[in-house]
């Protein structure tokens, strides 16, 4: 742990020798009823992390970690816009390698967003016409809109959105089957309601149900944004569906090969998902008149149930929380810290005063616009868990596992 964060940048300056993002899009194709857009994005990601106290539930001690790059991350994304008023949007987009995948390309979202009548329906103009003009319309796989960290986490590839490398403790984030139907953007306040399969794949197994999900907005004043999620699954019925808000995150965690490793190393994975209740309140403090923007959620969510159609009713229940500040120090260069964490108050059926806890410090350079390099200090930690509770991975949380240093990420995107 003796790396600073000067020969971290350099090593990864050495590695990539240029990085970054933006929001940027590349048109490929433009006629008067179609225009179609690409994105394309890039990381690479250079850490030197310890963990101690990180033990299997049969006690034998997970190895040491060293320094080293990780894999590198990618992402194809198309935006096509369809008819003379641009009236459907069509999104997907593909993980080249992620860390659930590294190695094999695969899909992530793909939906159409419908903004008014398309133009083979104006015949039911007079049916479509009072909808159109006050809701859009989303359909497909797509990430559901729950909390408005949705905006601001990494997501494989596209990390420019996120201040710090990593992300949340409990990171809410599911791509799902389904429908959205929200407000027209703008103005004050707004409103969205969705309904999908609450799973992040297909799934026919017999006693599946649906979860639904809502969402309301308001900017009381102009630089302040406030807005109240809630999510609501019952797969009771079934033995294999479950609901995957807090554990499907198919782009994978920041940080490589701690607390066990796999898809999220570092998060916590909470809810067996079979019966689920989750709601979250954000703030947001944004504006361009001041170098500081803030953010905010809390949020619970509550399995009532994780056992399903097995005897017996263990519950599970989790707060969770986050707070994070990021200062413009110059145009192109920022500070940012984040705290987020969890508090299980039920845990595998049992009352807990589990903790676990993830302090985030650095900040970013924007070497081009679409370049930006990130350092991150990261220390998390559990406490409070009996002896033998496995929270993720197999690892004891009981015994107080923690990890802690330096990560660098180079990105880049258009």
């Amino acid at each position: 742990m003796k790396r600073n964060l000067l020969s971290i940048l350099l090593l990864a300056l050495l590695a990539f020798g240029f990085a970054g993002a933006a929001n940027a899009q590349v048109k490929i194709s433009d006629t008067e009823d179609t225009k179609l857009y690409i994105t394309i994005a890039t990381v690479g990601t250079f850490q030197t992390l310890d963990q101690t106290n990180v033990f299997d539930p049969k006690g034998v001690a997970q190895p040491a970690l060293t320094s080293g790059m990780q894999t590198a991350f990618g992402d194809l994304g198309f935006l096509g816009k369809f008819g003379k008023k641009q009236e459907v949007e069509m999104y997907f987009d593909l993980y080249l390698a992620s860390r659930n995948h590294p190695s094999q390309t695969y899909g992530n979202q793909g939906y159409l967003l419908i903004h008014d009548i398309p133009e083979n329906l104006t015949g039911l103009h007079n049916v479509l016409n009072p909808i159109f003009k006050r809701v859009d319309v989303k359909v497909g796989a797509f990430l559901i809109d729950y909390g408005d960290q949705v905006t601001r986490r990494s997501n494989n590839a596209i990390v420019q959105a996120n201040p710090l490398v990593g992300n949340y403790v409990m990171d809410p984030n599911l791509v799902s089957v389904g429908g959205e139907v929200m407000s027209k953007p703008g103005g004050r306040y707004g409103w969205l309601v969705g309904v999908t399969n609450g799973t992040n794949t297909e799934d026919w197994s017999a006693g599946r149900g649906i979860a639904y999900n809502g969402k309301g907005w308001v900017y009381p004043i102009q630089p302040l944004r406030l807005s109240a999620s809630v999510f609501r699954a019952n797969h009771t019925d079934s033995n294999a569906s479950r609901a995957t808000l807090f554990s499907g995150n198919r782009s994978g965690e920041r940080y490589g090969g701690v607390l066990g490793g796999g898809q999220a190393p570092g998060g916590i994975l909470a809810n067996g998902g079979k019966d689920v209740t989750a709601f979250q309140f954000d703030g947001t403090w944004d504006t361009q008149t001041m170098p500081i923007k803030l953010y905010g959620h809390v949020g619970q969510t509550r399995d009532k149930d994780i056992n399903g159609p097995v005897a017996g009713t263990p519950e599970e229940s989790w707060k969770y929380f986050s707070g994070e500040g990021v200062y413009n120090l110059t145009k192109n260069v920022y500070a940012a810290a984040r705290y987020s964490g969890a508090i299980a108050d039920k845990f595998n059926g049992k009352d807990s005063d589990g903790k676990v806890t993830r302090i985030q410090v650095g900040g970013g350079l924007w070497l081009t616009r679409n370049m930006l390099v990130k350092v991150e200090w990261v220390d998390q930690k559990y406490t409070g868990f009996r002896a033998g509770d496995v929270v993720n991975n197999g690892i004891d949380a009981g015994r107080g596992p923690r990890f802690k240093g330096l990560v660098s990420e180079f990105s880049f995107a258009f």
